[in-house]
């Protein structure tokens, strides 16, 4: 990922009632149990220091304190985000795992408690995870009897373009809507849905992290530190139709056809939005 989205991700969720609403999602199926104020910034950089010095820094990392049951328990949660899939994920969160339960040990007095580690993995892309989850995947060949002895570390993966609207709902804050935006901004009917959701009063960062991540011009910025709701896709097709009716050639027309298309849209949005045959509109893109 690059740098610039990277820190906007980064900042975005450093957020503690972001992150806490992760964290309620993920492990409480989006019950409120965990509260902002229940968390502690920690230090995200793993240092190992038995033989080869090297250093590896988290994404976000802080410790919870999970008040339920009339009980406080400690544990410690980092964020990994990913724009793209990686195929040593499952032992990069091993590493940070192993290197942070390390860190626990050192810093242990007397009888102290070791703190669970939990590492969320949160995948951007708008393809389907298809890389190993857990330890066990890399080893597809191996027989379960050598199998059963290799301990099966695995990542707590989410996938926003996978969720259902179930899901989505169960988020609290903006996060919500960075989610539903990438989850239905690539469909006519997912357009609708948003448009019926009618969002209001969505700051500028939220905006800012939608339009870099589904990389669309779906939400509209006023001058104004918030919005009343998405013009961006009339605009878009808009800007599409006057281009084609200036110019009236059918070399531009093809050509803002595999645009609109480049950009994520459906032929069905196309041909509504261009106001041309489906059947036209499926001939051009398959050129």
């Amino acid at each position: 990922m690059s740098k610039k989205i990277d820190n906007i991700i980064k900042n975005y969720l450093s957020n503690n009632e972001r992150f806490s609403d992760i964290v309620n999602y993920y492990l409480f199926d989006g019950k409120d149990i965990v509260k902002a104020s229940d968390l502690k910034e920690l230090d995200t950089t793993e240092v190992n220091t038995s033989g080869e010095i090297f250093e590896k820094t988290r994404d976000l990392y802080k410790e919870i304190n999970i008040k339920e049951d009339d009980k406080n328990t400690y544990i410690l949660v980092g964020i990994e985000n990913q724009t793209k899939m990686d195929y040593e994920m499952v032992a990069r969160v091993m590493l940070y795992d192993s290197l942070s339960l390390r860190k626990e040990f050192k810093k242990r007095i007397n009888n102290d408690k070791i703190k669970p580690v939990i590492t969320i993995v949160i995948y951007y892309g708008n393809k389907k995870w298809n890389y190993p989850k857990c330890i066990h995947d890399y080893y597809k060949d191996i027989d379960d009897k050598i199998l059963k002895f290799i301990p099966n570390h695995h990542i707590n993966l989410i996938e926003p373009y996978q969720m259902n609207d179930n899901d989505i709902e169960k988020f609290k804050s903006d996060f919500k809507i960075v989610c539903d935006f990438m989850r239905n901004s690539f469909t006519l009917e997912g357009i609708e849905k948003i448009r019926k959701k009618n969002y209001r009063d969505i700051n500028k960062e939220t905006i800012g992290l939608i339009n870099y991540i589904t990389e669309s011009r779906l939400v509209y910025l006023e001058e104004e530190d918030k919005i009343d709701m998405c013009k961006g896709l009339d605009e878009f097709a808009e800007k599409y139709k006057n281009e084609g009716k200036t110019e009236g050639a059918l070399e531009n027309e093809q050509k803002n056809i595999k645009t609109m298309h480049k950009n994520g849209f459906e032929p069905e949005m196309i041909a509504k939005a261009l106001s041309l045959d489906i059947n036209y509109v499926k001939e051009v893109l398959a050129k």
